[in-house]
C-alpha cells in the first residue's frame, strides 16, 4: 500500500466505550437528581463533550453553564475509569496498533475525546509508546464529520494526507477522514453495522485479521473480513 502514515480514532476502535460512558453519564446525573434512562440508548460516537452538555442542560434545565457541567463530567467519568480494574479493549486492536508502529513511518490518534481520557486509556492498554501524535478533542474547533483532527495529525506528523490512511469505527469518522483526502478502514464492530461504513473503503470485523496482515507486510486495503 502507498500510505505511510497510519491514523487511529479511539472510542470503538481500541476501546468499546460508549457502554462505560452511559453508564457513567446516567449515575451521574442521577447524582444531580436527573433520572434519564434515555443516555443508555443515545450514540455519543463522535461527538465533543461541550456538545454533550449543552444538549443535557438544555433538556433537563441545568443550572450550571456548559464549562462547568463539562468539566465536572469529565473529572467524574476519570474517577470512574480509574476504578476500573479492566477496560474493554477491543480484540486484537493493540496488536494491530504495535504492528503499525513497526511497519509505517509515523502513528497518531484523531479523537473526540479528552486529552486526559486518551492518556489514560492507552496507558491501561500498554501501548501510549505506539503513537508518535495524539490529537484529542479540545485540539480542533470542528469535531467529525469536519476533516480537521485528521488533517491537524496529518500536519503533526509532518505527512501529506494522501500518504495517510484512518481506521474508523463510525459513520461521522469515515467522512472526516475521506474529506480530509484520506483512505479510510472501516471497523465494523462495537455493534456497528457495515452499511453504516459503506463510504470507507474497505469495511474489516475482525481486528486480529488486520494485525496479522500488517505484521505480514500485506496490503491492508486488499483484506475483508
Amino acid at each position: 500500500m502507498k500510505e505511510r502514515f497510519a491514523l487511529f480514532d479511539m472510542d470503538g476502535v481500541l476501546i468499546d466505550a460508549e457502554p462505560l460512558y452511559k453508564d457513567f453519564l446516567f449515575h451521574h446525573l442521577q447524582s444531580m437528581g436527573v433520572t434519564d434512562e434515555t443516555v443508555r440508548s443515545h450514540s455519543f460516537t463522535a461527538v465533543k463533550s461541550d456538545m454533550i452538555w449543552k444538549n443535557l442542560r438544555e433538556t433537563h434545565n441545568l443550572i450550571h453553564d456548559v464549562s462547568e457541567l463539562e468539566a465536572r463530567a469529565r473529572q467524574g467519568y476519570l474517577d470512574y475509569l480509574n476504578t476500573l480494574a479492566e477496560i474493554p479493549a477491543i480484540p486484537g486492536a493493540a496488536e494491530f496498533a504495535r504492528a503499525c508502529h513497526d511497519r509505517f513511518d509515523g502513528v497518531a490518534i484523531a479523537s473526540s475525546a479528552g486529552p486526559k481520557r486518551i492518556e489514560l486509556f492507552l496507558a491501561k492498554l500498554g501501548i501510549r509508546d505506539c503513537f508518535d501524535v495524539i490529537i484529542d478533542g479540545d485540539s480542533v474547533e470542528h469535531s467529525k464529520p469536519a476533516p480537521d483532527c485528521y488533517l491537524l495529525a496529518a500536519k503533526r506528523l509532518g505527512a501529506k494526507p494522501d500518504e495517510c490512511f484512518v481506521i474508523e469505527d463510525a459513520a461521522k469518522g469515515v467522512t472526516a477522514a475521506k474529506s480530509a483526502g484520506m483512505r479510510c478502514i472501516g471497523y465494523a464492530g462495537s455493534g456497528r453495522f457495515s452499511d453504516e461504513l459503506r463510504h470507507a473503503d474497505v469495511v474489516v470485523h475482525d481486528m486480529n485479521t488486520l494485525a496479522e496482515n500488517c505484521n505480514a507486510d500485506k496490503d491492508l486495503f486488499d483484506v475483508a473480513s
